[in-house]
């Protein structure tokens, strides 16, 4: 730690044996020396064989009120929990008010916690979290007063019960400073002092007031001309690599509002909260008049009794009646396709209302959107099981079944290239469950 810039001086103070209030203790200097106390409970055999030399904490009045109270230094304290302490309370650590209790065994599964003090500091809070990876063991949880004027407590590791296992405390000082940071074994416990330690000098600079800094020999005016000339050429690459991006972000942009309606075919419904472009039967039009089909919404066209078609689809003497459904349920109603039935009768019937172009070969297009909320990949064959007749009597209506999953199978392709305009039409104008498959032609059309 002394190559990282730091003084430091190592102390040992052990478990309290029992009720007789001896603890072993032993630092260079009084606790109220140091300016951040960082305390390990794990003991070990070595540590206590290093130290052989100790008083009791007990006798010591200053170094003790600096570990039971904040009233003196060390104005910051760092705690590694988890040890052989034996203490319920974190007083060794210079945080008395912190509750310890023990952990299940093999805690291995950690959250970060989404909440956090009015007072957090980012840096800080961000170094902790970054701990996550690298804790070795969890051998207690430890608990803050809710309230605990004048500190304010942010929680960062929790364990998958909300248990706390990492957090720190901050107090009002001129601005947000920190107190304390309780955490709990960590692999590489040398490493991660000097990273919180580190952190502390960035985020408290007047806790280290006799430390040399030399920031300011970074500054431009020391710079040579060799070094200004690099630096610019970096900021120019920088605002030239930026700009493209902006550049390739408008673009994105404008290619998914012109494409939305290729999405919009596997989650659009008649849901009047959605602007009337977004619903189902706009996106219909929109990609049928993509592959150059005519399309006309006859609910426009006239004000006569038979409204109920939602469009004609047309390329040369084809004319499809189409109607649009989308549902949620697995699979579409039978409703649905008797409808369409009653609708070209009807066209039949009442010619002088709607008449036909006179070179029209008549029939009917289906349109569904069904199962909605499912992955496109998992949604069943339309019309199948006990409904599987509906497909025989569509193929001799002249009708086709067109799921909106098989739309935006072909839209793809189209849009890639692999598929042209009027292959997709002719696709389209199959009779029963129309199903695209890449390379596979259309069954003959025959009306």
């Amino acid at each position: 730690m002394g190559k990282a810039g730091f003084k430091v001086d190592r102390g040992m103070m052990g478990m309290v044996s029992g009720t007789s209030h001896n603890c072993p203790f032993s630092t260079p200097h009084p606790l109220y020396e140091y300016d951040v106390l960082v305390y390990n409970s794990h003991l070990t055999d070595e540590l206590q064989a290093e130290f052989r030399d100790t008083r009791n904490l007990f006798g010591q009045k200053g170094s003790l009120q600096a570990v039971t109270s904040f009233n003196s230094p060390p104005f910051v304290r760092v705690a590694f929990i988890g040890g052989n302490s034996g203490a319920s309370e974190l007083y060794l650590g210079g945080i008395p008010f912190a509750k310890m209790t023990r952990a299940e065994e093999n805690v291995s599964s950690f959250l970060e916690a989404r909440d956090s003090g009015s007072a957090k500091i980012e840096k800080l809070h961000k170094l902790i979290a970054g701990f996550k990876g690298q804790i070795e063991n969890v051998g207690q949880f430890f608990s803050v007063p809710e309230s605990n004027y004048p500190f304010d407590h942010s929680r960062v590791l929790l364990s998958k019960s909300y248990e706390q296992v990492a957090g720190y405390g901050t107090a009002y000082a001129g601005g947000t400073v920190p107190r304390y940071v309780i955490l709990p074994r960590l692999v590489n416990m040398p490493r991660a002092v000097i990273e919180i330690l580190q952190c502390l000098e960035a985020v408290y600079p007047g806790l280290f007031p006799d430390k040399t800094r030399l920031d300011w020999i970074n500054a431009d005016e020391f710079l040579t001309l060799e070094e200004t000339a690099i630096k610019k050429q970096i900021g120019e690459v920088v605002a030239e690599a930026t700009k493209a991006v902006q550049d390739k972000n408008a673009e994105l942009a404008a290619a998914a509002a012109e494409n939305s309606f290729v999405r919009d075919l596997l989650t659009a419904t008649e849901d009047a909260s959605v602007e009337p472009d977004r619903r189902l039967v706009a996106t219909i039009k929109k990609a049928l008049k993509f592959l150059e089909f005519q399309v006309e919404d006859i609910d426009e066209k006239t004000k006569s009794a038979i409204r109920k078609e939602d469009l004609w689809v047309r390329e040369g003497s084809f004319l499809a009646i189409t109607e649009v459904s989308g549902t949620t349920r697995q699979n579409p109603k039978v409703k649905e396709f008797n409808d369409i039935l009653a609708r070209m009768a009807t066209i039949y019937k009442r010619k002088s209302d709607l008449p036909l172009p006179p070179d029209a070969a008549l029939s009917g297009l289906l349109v569904l959107n069904y199962d909605v909320g499912t992955h496109p990949s998992k949604r069943p064959k339309m019309y199948t099981g006990e409904d599987e007749h509906i497909i025989d009597t569509a193929v001799e209506q002249n009708i086709g079944l067109l799921s909106t999953v098989e739309l935006h199978k072909i839209i793809v392709d189209v849009k890639a290239g692999k598929l042209s305009k009027a292959a997709a039409r002719e696709i389209l104008k199959k009779f029963g469950r129309i199903e695209y498959q890449l390379g596979v032609p259309p069954a003959p059309l025959v009306i």
